[in-house]
């Protein structure tokens, strides 16, 4: 391999500025009987440190203490992505390793790619966050993409034996309360629900389950009539759908076993179905409760121009989103005097440390907390409108 920087007097030191040097170890492999070379870039030390580390190393190498996994090559910020994305994408899910892959190829390394690792500074990375909040990124946002990015920087530094991260004291500006709040007050609430009832009868009774319920939507959505007991009054979840991609509900992200059925949300699931069986709606048969217009299942684009017209009937200014059902969920069971070990139960938030405490909580008490929750927010009865099915796609109808 070429080797950068100025020869020095001391074998295999090579001189890149003042205070930095490459060093360049050989020796035979005590396992293998064969030839093996590490190299290492050094800083802060002169020629004389530098060769004196170099002889440790040759040592380590003659003992076979140096991990042969330390690449040969100096690799730079996009070959160690690249390697770190396939060791994980055998253990993340298919979303979760999709929003990995866009974090870092879309975005970090777009700026940082082409750096050595070696020499990737605090400096460059305060710069990547800065740029991607000028062009108009939440900084929630750019923060989980940094996040991806700090993991997979602090997965290769003790693999590249380096004694500095490059991730460490990076700033962000202070975010916007109301934007990152995402939640409703019970009233703000109770207006979107009527206004997504009248307006958009097809997406309230899903919308209903996300707000009386605080299942996440991937939960929520792939719910089958089968999963509905209305005998005992409880709502099973047993699965989980991403981008229409089904799988059983994974540890990242949790739901309980069983949610009890508020009653004002079992007569509205009794009049969605009743209205697909009269229009033989399609996904009907397969079982699932909301399907869309074509029978397929629903993502929460699906929801977007609905959302936005019942937000502006509800005068609701505020960012909220459909996860934001989740977050209104936790404040109104807070405010309904739900003890929080109940709520942390039914939502799914739950830690290895009190996994025994939460399986403790009883169904019975589950129910206290979704009826308390429902006394908060009732939804209004009035007129019933005409209850229409699936979303719409823009196609004209026969």
């Amino acid at each position: 391999m070429r080797i950068t920087g100025k020869r020095t007097k001391y074998p295999g030191v090579y001189q890149i500025d003042e205070q930095t040097f490459r060093i360049r170890a050989k020796a035979l492999d005590p396992r293998t009987g064969k030839a093996r070379q590490k190299e290492r870039l050094l800083a802060g030390m002169n020629a004389p440190q530098a060769a004196k580390e170099r002889s440790e190393w040759i040592d380590k190498l003659s003992k076979g203490e140096i991990d042969s996994a330390v690449p040969l090559v100096r690799p730079r910020v996009g070959d160690c992505a690249t390697s770190w994305m396939k060791s994980k994408l055998l253990k993340l899910d298919r979303y979760t390793a999709s929003r990995y892959t866009e974090a870092l190829e879309q975005h970090s390394l777009e700026a940082l790619g082409d750096l050595y690792f070696d020499v990737l500074r605090a400096t460059d990375v305060q710069k990547w966050v800065d740029d991607e909040l000028r062009l108009g990124y939440k900084v929630s946002t750019v923060k989980g993409w940094f996040r991806v990015f700090r993991t997979m920087v602090r997965d290769h530094l003790a693999a590249l034996d380096l004694p500095r991260d490059p991730t460490l004291r990076i700033s962000f500006p202070e975010p916007n309360e109301a934007d990152e709040r995402n939640a409703l007050a019970p009233e703000e609430l109770n207006k979107f629900l009527v206004a997504m009832r009248d307006k958009y009868p097809q997406h309230y009774p899903l919308v209903a389950v996300l707000a009386l319920t605080g299942l996440r939507f991937c939960h929520a959505s792939a719910l089958k009539w089968e999963d509905i007991d209305e005998q005992t009054g409880v709502i099973r979840v047993q699965r989980k759908q991403v981008r229409r991609h089904v799988g059983a509900v994974s540890r990242r992200k949790r739901a309980p076993k069983e949610i009890p059925l508020h009653p004002e949300l079992a007569r509205v699931l009794q009049q969605h179905r009743r209205a697909m069986v009269e229009a033989q709606a399609p996904g009907l048969a397969e079982g699932w409760c909301f399907p869309s217009e074509t029978g397929t299942l629903r993502t929460p684009s699906s929801l977007q121009k609905a959302w936005a017209a019942c937000l502006n009937a509800a005068e609701i200014e505020a960012r909220f989103t459909v996860h934001g059902l989740r977050r209104t969920f936790n404040d109104l069971a807070r405010k309904a005097k739900v003890d929080a070990v109940v709520t942390k139960a039914l939502t799914g938030h739950v830690t290895e440390k009190m996994r025994e405490h939460y399986s403790s909580v009883d169904l019975e008490e589950k129910r206290a907390a979704v009826s308390a929750v429902g006394r908060l927010v009732p939804i209004l009865d009035g007129k019933r409108p005409k209850v229409r099915t699936g979303v719409r796609t823009g196609r004209k109808h026969a």
